[in-house]
């Protein structure tokens, strides 16, 4: 791949931004959050700035190799499993080693559906939330692609097959009725006052059917089940991913060879997607689609700007918000 000279600026001056994005995302979290939030902090009091300075050249790292490699799906895919293995890490450290891995202190079941059912029944816990709409409002349902520690699995279990099977109807249907189940569940133990380990075995027996759909059904249809058809913040993200302005979209020079379709694990895009010149509902703007297409008919999308700066306003964005996640990678 050749770049021009003014291409080659962008990609040299895009990793600083995303280091500088990255190191203020920690900054603030480090005087605005708990204390002891950076591992850093915890074990060696003060030398929290290090950890900083080292996930801002993380980020910066990431998104040079998103910009200028060619087999960015792989790459995705290794920086979001590196980010599940150093959460779950840190949560059984927590569990049999020491407490002081545990951001609370305290357990809390790392399954993404209790960021929606956990405010639902307690009435209170709305950290992630927030956190959750303010990274959706930052760069849209990438959150699903790139941030969440139970979605990579899915991922791995679904790149098992060459290419993935169909998305019909009936998938929609299980998506939508697993979140309302979900959302009802949370009410009735709320107002029925549900004992704590009633709820925490329901919330175990969710994460539980989640993995046996992503080692049996993802494996089997080569699409990711789990985040497409179960998982109600996988829903949650791709209908407020609406308010950011990223998109992917589709040029009218497209060939239709269909390589989008073998490459998209969410099943988003369909020949009535690519007719359409959008990705359907289920995109997460992982991006896996663009680096398969040989036309350059895909790209990102945001406002007004081109294509190509769009995708570097994505790269530098997700880049940062990924290794900042890294950085406080902990339950």
């Amino acid at each position: 791949m050749i770049f021009t000279a003014a291409e080659n600026r962008k990609f040299h001056v895009s990793p600083v931004i995303a280091g500088f994005l990255a190191g203020g995302f920690l900054f603030m979290a480090r005087t605005k959050g708990p204390a002891g939030i950076l591992l850093f902090d915890r074990f060696l009091p003060g030398l929290g700035w290090l950890q900083i300075g080292l996930i801002a050249l993380y980020a910066g790292f990431v998104s040079h190799l998103l910009l200028t490699r060619k087999d960015t799906s792989k790459i995705r895919l290794r920086i979001w499993n590196l980010f599940s293995l150093i959460f779950f890490s840190q949560l059984l450290i927590g569990l049999f080693v020491s407490k002081t891995f545990l951001m609370s202190g305290t357990l809390h079941i790392p399954v993404p559906a209790l960021i929606l059912a956990d405010p639902l029944y307690e009435g209170t816990g709305f950290f992630m939330p927030i956190l959750f709409i303010s990274t959706i409002l930052l760069i849209g349902p990438a959150w699903c692609s790139y941030l969440c520690y139970f979605g990579s699995w899915d991922g791995v279990a679904a790149s098992r097959k060459s290419s993935p099977a169909a998305y019909n109807n009936r998938w929609k249907a299980l998506r939508w009725t697993v979140f309302f189940i979900v959302i009802l569940t949370s009410l009735a133990f709320r107002i029925f006052h549900a004992s704590m380990m009633t709820a925490v075995a329901g919330a175990l027996a969710f994460g539980l059917i989640g993995i046996i759909l992503m080692l049996t059904l993802s494996r089997k249809k080569g699409f990711m089940v789990h985040c497409t058809s179960y998982c109600p913040i996988g829903l949650l993200g791709n209908i407020l991913g609406k308010i950011s302005p990223f998109r992917i979209t589709i040029d009218t020079n497209c060939l239709f060879c269909m390589k989008c379709t073998e490459a998209c694990r969410y099943n988003a895009l369909t020949i009535e997607n690519m007719q359409s010149g959008k990705a359907g509902s289920t995109c997460t703007l992982c991006g896996d689609c663009i680096s398969s297409c040989r036309k350059n008919s895909i790209s990102y999308s945001f406002l007004r700007l081109s294509p190509e700066k769009s995708r570097i306003l994505f790269t530098v964005l997700i880049s940062a918000v990924h290794a900042a996640f890294l950085g406080i990678a902990r339950i």
